[in-house]
């Protein structure tokens, strides 16, 4: 699985900007890989409802 870094590498590739502006919030994406270190990770957090719990956070 890629690291919150790599994830913030591409984001800088499609939108701009610099690693700084999305480290965190991938960084807040995968937390949830502390509970299951597999794909299912994602279930809990990469869906619109994640979307709208990370711009409230």
């Amino acid at each position: 699985m890629a690291h919150p870094y790599h994830h913030a590498l591409s984001s800088v590739k499609k939108w701009g900007g610099t690693v700084d502006c999305y480290l965190g919030v991938h960084t807040w994406f995968d937390q949830s890989k502390e509970i299951t270190a597999d794909f299912r990770h994602r279930a809990l957090r990469h869906h619109a409802e994640g979307i709208f719990m990370a711009v409230t956070w």
